[in-house]
């Protein structure tokens, strides 16, 4: 009801507004893109590495997330009402990041209000029958005083396999200044989705690619819906002591929860299609976080010398409900073929409890030298706990830990043109849990530790285009089953490599975004000695390349096209390393017309995605799982603020 009643206060403002700047009708990651790393502007996302893979390993899952550059765990996200968009920090982009970690940082930023009256509205079509429609304002309540944002959105959902869904969110951000030294954002957001059927599982029967199937096959079960609700509020806040120093503070809650849900599991899948049906249905699974930090920094200058120090301390406590599962074997299936198969009356087993606590401390030190370079160095205290209650267990199984991280970067501005940079990162990082096959299944594992090395140079071409190339160096632990079956650190992951980006101006008419990365991902330890798996982790892409062009005249008055290209090498798909899966090339076609109706900015957009219609297998996961690459679509994007 609440829901319903912000709906129409927000139709009643979008019609009697007369205010209005740009809000979201302008919206363009590959003209905010300052490199090509990862940037994502309200619904487009640019660059080669998105939120969940960064040079190999995910961010999130890592818990390298941030908002506003706050520390922030993330069991559900903020909804795209409160995010503006996000950075992903790696490279020379976060050198002079306080406290970085591993594999980069995911920092998002929030829509904040500014001091004029703002309506958007968003109207999406597509790809195929998906529709969506989102209205956000603006409102400044009390002049440099007080403002809101707020939306909501609703849509159906659609998706390649193919299958839709119901969704709708809504979320508010206030804004309070109460005086010039002191600044208080709460907010709030909220998202449900409704009627999912989620994408079948295909694993083959040998080392093979499965037969191609029609992409927009449906081989779900009506019945085998899912339903997500996810909720977030917090608040962040700032305060000014004197000319010097900064108290900052973020609290977050995040909830998200899963009704009982379904997989469908098409196994031993053979050449001409045929499979092992099976499906998974799991109880309530729950997850949830408080999460925040609070930091204080300071500086002096000594010259043209400014010498900066961070204090802070963060923590989470997040909890799990997991298990209780159920796996039914139903026959005989084809893949790309519907069967309808009555739902079988599932058997819930008993759930255990996942908690994780974490507190760290620490400082940085970062020193600015104008026209000289930068340096950072930390160090932080982290005390971790982690404790698993598993169904039938009279005790809980624990790991604890309290390792000392640090880090160091450092960079040289060796030209008014040149810079150079390098740095060198230790984190501590979440295991999973000992699997069902192991000797000790549920054992709650140590948390590991993860190594970065990087270095690179920065060169500008001009003030208006930027070149970068880097190198990088991550290792983690790596677990597996030991000659024991106890699962365990057998040895490490590295992934090494070398990235590239250049962004920019070319000429006044045509902006370029690209980059690539040439990837070597590496297994070592006891498994890989046994022949039990192969030394190169499946799936993973030893060369990624993305060239995005935007060609826009200046006397074209606002119209705009754009073209991606993704060019991906071959990788191998399975955890013996006996098969790859070939390079492939997709290309995306776009136009953009920015414009105005009656004084109120408004665009256009129309893309066609995969123009030649490219098929292919995509491989996922270490058990190597896998589904048909999305086929050519259409979709369409009509944006106005008033």
């Amino acid at each position: 009801m609440r829901g319903s009643s912000l709906f129409i206060f927000l139709l009643f403002t979008v019609t009697f507004a007369s205010q209005a700047t740009a809000q979201r009708a302008y919206d363009n990651a590959l003209t905010e893109a300052e490199d090509a790393f990862g940037t994502t502007v309200g619904d487009e996302s640019i660059g080669l590495y998105t939120t969940q893979q960064v040079r190999g390993f995910s961010p999130v899952s890592a818990g390298n997330v941030r908002v506003e550059g706050m520390y922030f765990d993330q069991s559900s996200g903020l909804g795209g009402h409160l995010i503006r968009g996000s950075t992903l920090r790696v490279g020379l982009t976060a050198q002079s990041y306080p406290f970085p970690a591993p594999t980069g940082i995911v920092d998002y930023s929030l829509r904040m209000p500014g001091e004029e009256h703002v309506y958007s509205v968003v109207a999406n079509y597509g790809p195929y029958d998906e529709f969506r429609l989102d209205i956000d304002t603006q409102i400044p309540i009390i002049k440099e005083k007080l403002g809101l944002v707020a939306g909501v959105g609703l849509s159906q959902d659609a998706y390649d396999w193919p299958s839709d869904s119901l969704s709708w969110s809504a979320g508010a951000l206030m804004r309070w200044r109460p005086t010039e030294n002191i600044e208080l954002i709460p907010f709030w957001s909220r998202s449900e989705k409704y009627d999912w059927e989620v994408r079948p599982y295909i694993y083959p029967g040998g080392a093979y690619e499965p037969p191609d199937i029609h992409r927009r096959s449906y081989f779900s079960q009506e019945w085998a819906d899912w339903e997500v609700r996810e909720t977030a509020f917090g608040m962040l806040g700032r305060a000014y002591f004197g000319n010097r120093w900064t108290l900052r503070t973020g609290i977050f809650r995040t909830v998200s929860a899963r009704p009982e849900s379904y997989l469908i599991f098409y196994r031993d899948t053979q050449p001409d299609k045929s499979a092992d049906v099976h499906i998974l249905a799991d109880p309530l699974q729950k997850s949830s976080s408080y999460s925040g930090e609070v930091r204080a920094t300071t500086f002096f200058d000594e010259g043209p010398r400014r010498h900066t120090f961070h204090v802070a301390v963060r923590g989470r406590d997040k909890s799990r409900l997991f298990g209780g599962e159920d796996v039914v074997s139903v026959g005989q299936g084809y893949i790309g073929v519907y069967t309808p198969i009555p739902r079988p009356d599932f058997v819930f087993g008993p759930q255990g409890d996942d908690s994780e606590r974490q507190g760290t401390v620490g400082i940085t030190y970062q020193t600015r030298w104008r026209n000289v370079g930068e340096f950072s160095a930390g160090i932080q205290k982290t005390f971790y706990n982690r404790t698993i209650r598993l169904p039938g267990s009279t005790l809980p199984t624990e790991s604890n830990d309290q390792p000392w991280l640090y880090n160091a970067t450092l960079a040289l501005f060796l030209t008014e043109k040149l810079a150079a940079y390098g740095s060198y990162t230790r984190g501590l990082e979440a295991t999973g849990v000992a699997p069902d096959n192991a000797t000790n299944r549920g054992e709650a594992l140590p948390a590991n530790i993860t190594e970065q090395v990087d270095a690179g140079i920065r060169y500008t071409i001009t003030p208006d285009l930027r070149f970068m190339i880097g190198v990088f160096d991550v290792r983690k632990p790596y677990l597996d089953r030991d000659i024991n079956q106890l699962f365990r650190d057998v040895g490490s992951v590295t992934n090494r490599g070398v990235e590239m980006s250049l962004s920019g101006k070319i000429t006044d008419s045509l902006r370029v975004v690209a980059g690539a990365i040439f990837l070597e991902s590496r297994v070592s330890g006891f498994t890989v000695d046994q022949g039990t798996i192969g030394e190169v982790p499946p799936g993973r892409f030893p060369r990624t390349v993305r060239l995005n062009l935007q060609y826009s005249p200046p006397a074209w008055d606002g119209l705009s096209f754009d073209a991606e290209l993704q060019n991906q090498g071959a990788r191998f798909a399975d955890r013996l390393n006996t098969f790859k899966l070939t390079s492939f090339t997709i290309v995306d076609l776009g136009a953009r017309y920015q414009f105005e109706i009656a004084d109120k900015p408004a665009s256009l957009r129309l893309q066609v995605f995969n123009i030649t219609n490219k098929y292919l297998w995509n491989v996922f996961g270490s058990q190597g799982w896998y589904f048909p690459s999305n086929p050519r679509r259409v979709s369409a994007r009509f944006s106005i603020d008033f």
